[in-house]
């Protein structure tokens, strides 16, 4: 009887760990494709093969997290405003699932912040205030969640610097910000299956901030 058990118990561990190193294989896969990802297309193709791991994996946040993202950088190619907000619908139902699986979850946050930016593009007049302090909230939460995660900084530095001065836009604190995720970003440790995006954009942006102050 006990060897049967025994029998069983490790049965059941080896399936787990292939299954495991399965997963994370795909999602690294997945991942490289992701990160050279630069049209509509190759966002959306990387998305779907995402939500097809999420189908197989129910139990795991990321595919769902990195289905929502591609999808989410997809829009920025929508030429229709009438399309974008039924793409970011699509997108918060990836989000919802991700959250369900890790709740409170400061890189779930970020995304939730993201879609709450792009609604503005559909009528910036009308849903600027509305979606800028959704947006500005989730990144708040963000923060508190994970004080060393880079992303919040950037979006709210990204925010910042393009939002007209009268809104609430200011490219002076905007580099701040750059700086702080910069700094974060130089940090953080490396990772292939933990969200990593958005550290090129940091630097870049944090070094034109430099170049710019030093120039005046």
């Amino acid at each position: 009887m006990k060897k049967t058990l025994l029998f069983l118990a490790l049965c059941t561990s080896t399936a787990s760990y292939a299954q495991s190193a399965k997963f994370q294989k795909a999602i690294a896969q997945n991942l490289a494709s992701l990160d050279t990802a630069t049209t509509e297309s190759t966002y959306q193709k990387a998305g779907a093969a995402f939500e097809r791991i999420a189908t197989a994996e129910k139990t795991q946040w990321l595919p769902y997290y990195y289905a929502s993202y591609c999808a989410i950088r997809a829009v920025r190619f929508e030429q229709d405003l009438n399309a974008i907000d039924t793409k970011l619908d699509q997108a918060e139902l990836l989000t919802q699932q991700a959250n369900s699986l890790s709740p409170n979850n400061s890189e779930i946050y970020c995304l939730n912040a993201l879609i709450a930016f792009f609604r503005i593009n559909v009528d910036f007049m009308a849903r600027g205030p509305e979606y800028s302090a959704v947006g500005y909230a989730a990144l708040q939460r963000a923060k508190e969640l994970n004080p060393n995660n880079p992303r919040p900084y950037l979006l709210i530095g990204q925010s910042k610097f393009s939002t007209p001065e009268q809104f609430g836009g200011d490219k002076k604190l905007a580099c701040q910000y750059f700086e702080k995720a910069a700094e974060l970003f130089s940090k953080a440790p490396e990772s292939t299956l933990e969200p990593h995006w958005g550290k090129a954009d940091a630097l870049r942006a944090n070094s034109n901030c430099q170049a710019q102050a030093a120039a005046k």
